[in-house]
């Protein structure tokens, strides 16, 4: 089953917004204009809304019509309020802040997701676990308006939930590369590729599997259709029993990626990656640490070296952790 929405208006002839003004509907970053200050994801923007902070409240209604990075002061009954600054949130920024039904892929792996696939404008991915779409946005970003990423999520409601995500970042200007599909991945994949090239109905009946062995079937006729995708992702607890499901559908000399939490998951796949003409071309586990450089006033009780100035830099306090490996195979040859 395939899923629509309305999607939001965009600005003509600007597809990233960056100039136009807050509108309602939209997603914004509101910063604390002060040293240390806090930020945070509100939205979407209402005339009737507020966003509470420590400093104040600060209407929705003050925000609308401003310009990115435009200074606004909250308002308390007790004194005066605080600045803040508002701009529209960057991909790194919207997907770990928005909400949830899940854990997101957050932009480190997406980032490696995207090298390892070796995506380029106009490509054709088969993602399977849509789940928070974070990925899903990175992969649309890179494809651009003449690609296309076929997202496939078990759960409808997740589904459902993954696109209102979708439409609230930019004013949903991902959403024309997106196409989503709910079911499970071998159940529902002839559906998606029919839904790719019509002529292959004559070939695929889209209401079964690709056959009752399609391993066998690989075996024994090598692929039987024309390969659709430039690069496939599994975020799936067992993706190697899809293997011989989407293996005949992806082009030669391309790349699936699989993202496992687990190193006994790895273990498993590489075992069974064995069966197929596929080499493990990397297994990797991405770090990405950031630093706080600074300046800060050097205390001197010297009068003359008071007004000193030194750089501070040291990394976050942000922890760091384990989130998954990536696996890259490449597909070898259809026979």
């Amino acid at each position: 089953m395939i899923l629509a929405r309305k999607i939001i208006g965009r600005v003509a002839g600007h597809p990233y917004v960056t100039q136009a003004t807050f509108a309602d509907g939209d997603m914004v970053i509101v910063r604390e204009c002060s040293r240390g200050g806090k930020s945070a994801l509100i939205g979407p923007l209402s005339p009737s809304e507020s966003y509470h902070t420590r400093k104040g409240v600060l209407p929705h209604n003050a925000i609308i019509g401003q310009l990115p990075r435009a200074r606004i002061e909250s308002t308390k009954k007790d004194g005066a309020g605080g600045l803040f600054m508002a701009q529209f949130p960057t991909l790194d920024e919207y997907v770990p802040l928005c909400s949830r039904r899940c854990t997101p892929i957050y932009p480190k792996d997406a980032s490696a997701i995207l090298t390892m696939l070796d995506t380029s404008p106009g490509d054709c991915i088969l993602e399977a676990g849509t789940g928070n779409a974070g990925l899903s946005m990175y992969l649309a970003r890179a494809v651009g308006p003449n690609g296309k990423v076929h997202t496939v999520e078990r759960s409808s409601s997740t589904s459902e939930h993954a696109q209102l995500v979708v439409e609230q970042f930019r004013r949903g200007v991902l959403m024309p590369s997106i196409v989503f599909h709910v079911g499970v991945l071998g159940e529902v994949i002839n559906k998606v590729a029919v839904s790719i090239d019509k002529s292959l109905a004559t070939v695929l009946n889209a209401e079964k599997p690709l056959a009752e062995d399609p391993e066998q079937t690989w075996k024994e006729q090598g692929n039987i259709v024309a390969p659709l995708f430039d690069g496939i992702v599994l975020d799936m607890p067992t993706p190697w029993t899809q293997l011989p499901q989407i293996f005949g559908f992806l082009k030669t000399d391309r790349f699936v990626v699989c993202y496992l939490p687990s190193i006994s998951q790895v273990i498993d796949l590489v075992r069974a990656s064995r069966q197929w003409p596929l080499l493990v071309e990397d297994v990797v586990e991405v770090d990405w640490r950031s630093w706080d450089i600074k300046v800060a006033v050097v205390r001197n009780p010297d009068p003359l070296a008071a007004s000193d100035e030194a750089m501070v830099c040291r990394p976050t306090h942000t922890p760091i952790g384990h989130t998954a490996f990536l696996v890259k195979l490449r597909k070898c040859g259809a026979q």
